[in-house]
């Protein structure tokens, strides 16, 4: 499996998620491309592989506002 083709798969993938990026478990079942095949070998967190891919790595939600917890 090429790194070419893997970038083009999370291309493709999120081209069909609404332009966002697949988390790595996800593009597995979607794919059948598992962790064991880029992992190591081409990107050591799949953050650099969507970076490389032109994504955006998925970000940690941001805490509630207080105000409107407490509403």
């Amino acid at each position: 499996m090429t790194k070419q083709f893997i970038l083009d798969e999370i291309k493709r993938t999120a081209a069909e998620n609404g332009g966002a990026p697949l988390g790595h478990r996800k593009f597995a079942k979607e794919t059948g491309i598992r962790e064991v095949d880029w992992c190591g070998k081409h990107w050591t967190r799949w953050s650099d592989a969507l970076l490389e891919a032109g994504q955006n790595p998925n970000s940690f939600m941001a805490s509630s506002d207080e105000d409107f917890l407490v509403d």
